[in-house]
C-alpha cells in the first residue's frame, strides 16, 4: 500500500476536532448550527490526509485490536485538547452554549468509531456497517512512513483554529 492512504476507519486526533467545533461555534454564535458545522467539519477533517492511531494499524482490518500506544496517543491527545481549552478559555470568549454546541458535534462520529474498537460486532449491525462503509471510503490516514506529514496537518488545523480564536 506504499504511497496511499488507509481506509481503517480511524479518525483525526480529537484536539483538530475539538478546536474546529469551538471555532466554528464561535463564528456562528448559534448552537444549532454549530452542532451542525461540526459534525460536518468532523467528516472533511478525516477526509484530510492525517495521523492517527490507525498508522501503526495501516495493513489491519477494522477494528483492530487497541494497543497501548493507541491508548496513549489516545489520551496524551485528548490531555492536549483540554490543555488548549483551558487556556483558551482565558484568553477568548469561547465558553458558550454555541461553541459546546460545535465542539460536540465535532466529536460525535468518534464516539462509534471508539465504541467498536472495544465492542467489535457494531461493525456489522445492520446499518451502522454502511455508516462504517461511507465513512472509511473517504477517511484518510497517513501511512507509517509519512507519519511526521500527517502531524503536521493537523498541526496547521489546530494553529488555524487557536488562531481564529484568538482573534475573535
Amino acid at each position: 500500500m506504499d504511497g496511499e492512504f488507509s481506509v481503517i476507519l480511524h479518525d483525526m486526533l480529537n484536539t483538530p476536532h475539538m478546536l474546529t467545533g469551538v471555532a466554528i461555534g464561535v463564528a456562528t454564535g448559534n448552537p444549532a448550527a454549530a452542532f451542525a458545522g461540526g459534525l460536518v467539519s468532523h467528516y472533511l477533517l478525516d477526509a484530510i490526509p492525517h495521523t492517527d492511531p490507525g498508522t501503526w494499524h495501516f495493513n489491519e482490518a477494522f477494528p483492530h485490536r487497541v494497543s497501548e500506544r493507541d491508548l496513549t496517543l489516545g489520551f496524551a491527545d485528548l490531555a492536549v485538547a483540554v490543555a488548549l481549552l483551558i487556556w483558551l478559555a482565558g484568553q477568548a470568549p469561547i465558553v458558550t452554549a454555541a461553541s459546546l454546541a460545535g465542539l460536540v458535534g465535532a466529536v460525535l462520529p468518534d464516539v462509534l468509531v471508539v465504541a467498536s474498537l472495544f465492542f467489535p460486532k457494531l461493525v456489522t449491525v445492520r446499518g451502522l456497517d454502511r455508516y462504517f462503509a461511507v465513512v472509511a471510503r473517504y477517511h484518510r490516514t497517513s501511512p507509517p512512513k509519512v507519519w511526521a506529514a500527517g502531524f503536521l496537518t493537523q498541526g496547521i488545523i489546530v494553529g488555524i483554529a487557536v488562531w481564529y480564536l484568538l482573534a475573535s
